[in-house]
């Protein structure tokens, strides 16, 4: 359990930690996040592993679902990161963030999200952040 826990403080540092940089309340924050091996894009295969972290962070009872109380945990961990940036980037990042909420990735409606569903859910979300269809997230998809 307590590897759990330094999982889940890891992965939630790692999507709600502000930029460092001059223009840390830019969505390019996104990029910082879920760039995996640091290159500036962020891809369909970076998109799949982040999700699984954050999947595998959130499943408290390892059951390879998270079911409401795990999701609402989630939630509020991402809310939070959410609330340290000015409102109308939180406006923008919510958009971003609603790809991860419980009714866009419980694909079945039984109130819960398997590791299946969320990780499946990439796909339609990286379609969703991609603006210029090029397969691969960059600044560009991140207009300010």
């Amino acid at each position: 359990m307590t590897k759990r826990l330094l999982v889940a403080a890891v992965a939630a540092a790692t999507f709600l930690t502000p930029a460092i940089a001059a223009d840390s309340a830019s969505l390019s924050h996104f990029l910082e996040q879920w760039d995996i091996n640091n290159d500036g894009v962020v891809t369909l295969d970076e998109i799949r592993e982040g999700r699984a972290q954050r999947f595998y962070a959130f499943d408290a009872n390892a059951d390879g679902s998270l079911d409401r109380d795990e999701y609402a945990r989630f939630d509020k961990v991402r809310d939070a990161g959410i609330a340290r940036f000015s409102p109308a980037e939180q406006a923008k990042i919510r958009q971003i963030a609603d790809g991860l909420t419980l009714p866009r990735n419980d694909a079945d409606g039984d109130g819960r999200v398997s590791r299946a569903e969320f990780i499946d859910g990439s796909v339609g979300w990286m379609k969703e952040i991609d603006k210029d269809g090029d397969g691969r997230l960059t600044a560009r998809d991140f207009p300010e």
